[in-house]
Order: C-alpha cells, then structure tokens, then sequence
C-alpha cells in the first residue's frame, strides 16, 4: 500500500498521494496515536512555474483533494504536461488550530539534500532489475560489507558513487564474495556525511549516492544498473535496513515526515514507544500502521529492486518476545509469506540481535523465524585471543558456530565489521598483519554465512572510537595498499580461503568436534583434539558431504602463539591427508601425525575425501 504513494510518475503527469491512517474506519490501524488534525494540504516546489504559477509560492499553490480511503484519509493532487526534469515538492499544512508548517513526504522516491525536500522525476532513462541468475542458500554466501562513501571515495572523482562501484566489480568477483551486503542506502537527515543508521526515509536513496550532474534524472537508474551487473556477475545483494528508529529532528519541515505532518507529533502513530530501543525516535509497532508502512517499504526494495536479502539493524530495538504479532517478528512472518508467494528462495533475512548472551540471541533467531543472525562472539573472541597469542578453551565453543542453530539457520560470522576497528588494527598496525592469519583460518573454516568488511581483504588500517565524536567520520579505503607487501600478502591469503570455502561444502556444515568439550581443561583431550593453553594451539574437526555426495574430512589446526610448536596432530582415518592451506601430502598411518611442525602465527588445514 505505502508504497504506491508519493509521488506517482506516469509519462509526462504527477499524482501527489499523501495517506492518514483513522481507526474510526478501520480500528485496526492503531492503539496508540490521534488524528493529523489538518484543515489543508497545499503542494509546493520548482514544478510551479512549469504550470503557471509561482516556484515555491505555497499561498497559491494547489491544494490536495481529501478523499476515502479504507483505512484513513487519502489526500490526492495530479498535474499533467510537465516538461522532463528533476522536481523538488514539499506540503504546506494548515491546521484547524490555525498554524501552519512545512512538511516532507513519507513516501517519497527521491529526496534532494537541500533543506529535505522530496523530489521526482520526469523522464530519463529507466530500467528494470532483472532477479539473480542462482539465488545461493544463505550458508553458502561469502558477504562484502560495502560503505558506498568510503568505498568508492579515493577514486570515483565526479561519478555517482554507485557508478563508480561499477569500476570494482572485477576485482570483487577475482577476490571470491558473492554477495555485497551494502551499508543503508535509504536517505538519512542533513546531507552530510553518515553511515545511514539515522534514516528518515524509507522509499528513497541517499541523493548523495546517486546524484552525477551530468544527467540528473538518470539517479534511480544508476542504483538499478548496479544491480543488473551484479546480478549478471552472480553477486547477490543485500540491503542493510534500519527498521527500529527514525531520525525525527527537532523541527518541522525536516527528519521523518510521519512525525511530523500531525499537530501534535504525539498524535503521530508512527513514532513512540516499543522496545526501549534508545536510539532516536522508535517506530511504534504497536500500531498496525507503522508494521504496514514498514513492511510495504521491504516489499518495495524486494520487488522492485529484486534485492537478496535484508540485514536487520539492531532487531532487538523492535523485539517482544511475547508479542509474535508486532515488530520484527510480525516483518519476518509477513515478508517470507510474500516471497513464497512469488514464488523466491533463498532470500536473506538476517538479524543483528545485540545482546551479550549469545544464546538469547539464536533463540530470538528461531523465534523470529529469520534466516540467521550476526555472531558477535566470533568478532571478539577470535582475533582477540589470536592477537594476544593466549588461546583459552573457551575459544572451542565459539568455534563451534552451528551448535544450537537449527539446520535451516546460520550464524554471520566476522572478525572485522564497520563498528569496530580494523582486524590490523587491532593486531598492531600493517607491521603485525600476520597476527591477522589465524583469524581469517578460524573464520572461513567456520560454518555459516562469513562477512568480510570493505577494505579488511588488503589490511585497511584505522581505529574507530567506541562513541563520540570522530566515530562516523570518513575513512575512505586505502587502495593503495593493494600494492604494498603486507596488502598483497592479505590478499592472496582471502582468495585463497574464500576459493577453499567455496569448493568444500563441509566447511560449511555443522559437523563438529569436540562439541561436548570441558572448557576445565587446559590440554587435549584423550582423542588430541581441543586447546593446549600451554603453547596456544587448536586442534578441531569438520566433516561434511562434498558435492558429489562423498565425505569430507578436515583437521584444522591453529597456533596463535609467537612461537613454532611441533604437534601431534589426530587424524580421524588412516590414508594419504593434504594439507591445502600449504600444498602438502602426508602419508597417515597410525591416525596421527607425530611431532608436526605448526609454525607460528599460522594454522594446518588437513583434507580428506572418502
């Protein structure tokens, strides 16, 4: 529903369609909220002139026509004959009270920086976005997280960002992801610089990103070719949405136009309390309104962009356990019943569920009916230990990423993401970068969907400050050091990884052991398998089905201490084992490898068909 309004384009015509919800219609619209309390609506921006009048003069602006609408009120306006071009509009309000404000338009498509407004198009080029080729199971996506900004900044010169993601589609297929999962795109307030986690429009792109000047009406067509090529190039693309809050502002004609087009903007049902989120104004999901509106937007970006997936910011600021028919829970049901519907698998819906009790978290995860969720331990057990070369025996269950999630959920696995400071960066900078191997082992033998984060594969080097200022800054990709030793050793290492993942299913399967393991111990275990605290050594196994239906095996040892270690090393059948991290054949006969080099810093991954 919602997202049929706005601005609707036809040819050369514009139909301006701003909708109120009113439970005295359908009293299933909200609980909590009121009426807008408006006496008109007037239209105004730079199409004026083009009809006779006046750009911007809101006394004599057209005035939308009030209408029926089964669950509200629907406020209509359309002009015809408008000569190609890129409008901006806003809506002047007077209330029965007898003020008056400028207000945006929930709705909107397009949004120009310039004091908010929203904005249409009339001609140039379209396009549609033709659906991925092969849509992969969610287990077996490589993910690139993208900041378009900082990604395409140290070279995109005067090209729209987007169209200067175009220029590195090549090396991305050459590094091995298959799927971008790109940071919010949907417009967020002010027009400075953001990551996008403050959005105030949920239909339309940050102009930023698709604006070139050159051919300004070409902005949503440049987002859709970028889609195409990735989908011709069999990358899937997944969108990172920010569905528990709103960026409001603090004055009207600015931030969430649903706020703020009521009186009172506590009538708003859109905006109010619901799970103690704390960021900005929460969308109110208790209102039947607001999970429509929220819904309808997903609808949009899953159909008319023909997107993979959806990366749920912050789920557990819109998660009631109790509460299955309101809020995340509600999204996820409504959205799989719309793609089974038409007839999509394989679609990503992913939570990031920030809790510290990572078991809360994969029961949310089944509870909500979601494809998976981010696993944050991974992130900071992992290359913590690494990089302190103190492995514990609580680094077993973490590694053990499948245990309690059900066959059809996965985790995301990480050791860098855009919250945190980088991988090398938290080793020491570019001259520790091999404290950075045993990390990037661990995580691409791991079960589940693995994500990488942009710039992570050469040994991009910054921190990042937990809050406060200069945290969302720019922090533009240091492609130059694609061509320095540490980055092009980086680099060949994650191809390396991401093509061994990609050609052993049972990497990617939930087989593990010692699943059951007493994390009192401080060695091995009588079969060999484990941690031995005393020189930082892990030694674990996967198994799983190979593709042709045969079995494979893999002993994946790690040695995080700054120090070579000779291992026994357990291998659970005797015949030839290679090690496919260093190109080796061994010869096992007794179910063992006796007094084998580990070098430091480094790991074995031992290979097995049967």
């Amino acid at each position: 529903m919602y997202q049929d309004f706005g601005a609707v384009v036809s040819g050369n015509a514009v139909e301006f369609k701003l909708f109120f919800p009113d439970n005295a219609k359908d009293p299933h619209q909200y609980v909590h909220g009121g009426l807008p309390r408006i006496e008109r609506i007037r239209v105004t921006g730079n199409f004026q002139s083009a009809t006779g009048g006046t750009d911007w003069d809101y006394v004599n602006a057209p005035e939308l026509v009030k209408t029926d609408h089964p669950n509200g009120m629907l406020y209509t306006f359309g002009i015809d004959n408008l000569a190609d071009g890129f409008y901006q509009y806003k809506y002047f309000l007077a209330y029965e009270d007898g003020t008056s404000r400028w207000c945006g338009d929930p709705c909107a498509k397009y949004v120009a920086t310039q004091q908010e407004n929203a904005a249409f198009v009339i001609g140039g080029n379209t396009t549609n976005v033709d659906p991925i080729g092969r849509r992969l199971p969610f287990s077996e996506l490589i993910i690139y997280e993208l900041m378009i900004d900082d990604f395409t900044s140290g070279y995109r010169e005067q090209a729209a960002p987007v169209d200067a993601i175009k220029e590195k589609i090549d090396y991305l297929v050459d590094l091995g992801i298959n799927a971008i999962e790109f940071m919010p795109w949907t417009a967020w307030r002010g027009g400075e610089f953001s990551w996008g986690y403050n959005p105030f429009l949920f239909f339309a792109v940050e102009n930023r990103y698709i604006e070139d000047p050159t051919a300004p009406l070409d902005r949503l067509y440049r987002l859709k070719t970028l889609f195409n090529e990735l989908h011709r190039r069999n990358i899937h693309v997944i969108m990172d949405g920010v569905f528990n809050h709103v960026d409001a502002g603090l004055n009207p004609g600015r931030g969430f136009p649903y706020h703020w087009l009521y009186l009172d903007p506590n009538d708003s049902p859109y905006t109010g309390g619901f799970a103690g989120a704390g960021y900005f104004e929460e969308l109110d999901y208790n209102n039947l309104c607001t999970q429509q509106f929220i819904t309808d937007a997903c609808k949009y970006w899953l159909d008319t962009y023909q997107i993979d997936g959806i990366r749920f910011d912050y789920t557990l600021g819109f998660h009631r356990p109790d509460e299955p028919e309101h809020g995340i829970t509600k999204l996820i049901a409504d959205l799989k019943d719309h793609l089974a519907q038409t007839g999509r698998n394989h679609v990503a819906l992913m939570l990031e569920h920030l809790t510290d009790n990572r078991y809360q978290a994969i029961e949310d995860t089944h509870r909500i009916g979601a494809s998976g969720c981010w696993y944050d331990r991974f992130l900071y057990d992992v290359p913590q230990q690494a990089i302190d070369g103190h492995i514990n025996t609580k680094l077993v269950r973490v590694l053990d990423t499948g245990r309690d999630f059900a066959a059809d959920k996965e985790p995301v696995t990480y050791i860098e993401n855009h919250d945190h400071s980088t991988l090398v960066n938290r080793a020491g900078g570019k001259d520790r970068w091999w404290k950075a191997q045993v990390p990037m082992i661990a995580l691409f033998t791991s079960p589940g969907a693995v994500l990488i984060h942009n710039g992570q594969e050469f040994g991009d080097d910054y921190w990042l400050p937990a809050s406060g200022s200069g945290r969302v800054d720019p922090r533009p990709l240091h492609w130059e050091r694609l061509d320095d030793g540490t980055g092009q050793r980086l680099l060949t290492l994650y191809r390396q990884l991401i093509r061994l993942r990609q050609t052993h299913p049972a990497l990617r399967s939930h087989n593990f052991y010692p699943r059951q393991y007493d994390e009192r111990m401080t060695a091995f275990n009588d079969q060999g398998y484990g941690v031995d605290e005393s020189r930082d050594i892990l030694i674990h196994h996967r198994w799983g089905a190979a593709e042709n239906g045969e079995l494979e095996r893999f002993i994946i040892v790690l040695n995080a201490s700054a120090y070579d270690h000779h291992v026994d090393v357990p291998l659970s059948t005797n015949g030839v084992w290679r090690d496919l991290l260093n190109d080796n054949d061994y010869q096992v006969d007794n179910y063992r490898l006796s007094h084998h080099l580990i070098n430091s810093n480094w790991g074995k991954l031992f290979y097995r068909r049967e």
